[in-house]
């Protein structure tokens, strides 16, 4: 015979905060999932019977009741940052799109092309490709054949 599993048991403030979080309703699954494991663990439910009853893994139930026992009730729920890929386009980086949208066009050209900017991009060390310059000229509603455009207003 294994060892006594000890009682999981939720504060009465915890447990307020996820029965209303679960009446909102405007929660994702895996957030629920979470939120009914720690419910079930509370209830005296065994991990093997939550597990079957969620469908998730004995394992997942086991480490969501770390995590509450280490971070409380918003860590045991809430999402973890993720790393993910830096954004290549940053603010500066759709200024200076901007201000050669908006600058007079090169020599024997009546207007800037994604393609020119593009070039004029690498030329300060700046490298992304023609989409993504199309991209920000389309957030900032920019129309490069427009005449209220820049230089090709004047």
């Amino acid at each position: 015979m294994g060892p006594i599993a000890t009682p999981f048991v939720l504060s009465e403030v915890d447990l307020t905060t996820l029965d209303q979080l679960v009446s909102k309703g405007k929660e994702s699954v895996r957030k629920l999932n979470r939120i009914r494991t720690l419910q079930f663990s509370h209830q005296g439910q065994s991990p093997e019977q939550i597990s079957t009853l969620l469908g998730i893994s004995v394992a997942t139930v086991y480490n969501l009741r770390k995590r509450y026992r280490d971070q409380g009730i918003q860590g045991a729920i809430g999402e973890k940052a993720r790393p993910g890929q830096p954004r290549k386009v940053t603010q500066q980086v759709e200024a200076h799109i901007t201000q050669i949208a908006c600058s007079e066009a090169p020599d024997g050209r009546t207007r800037w092309t994604a393609s020119l900017i593009n070039e004029k991009l690498i030329k300060l060390e700046i490298h992304i490709d023609d989409e993504s310059v199309r991209l920000v000229l389309k957030k900032v509603s920019s129309n490069l054949g427009s005449k209220s455009n820049g230089a090709l207003g004047r």
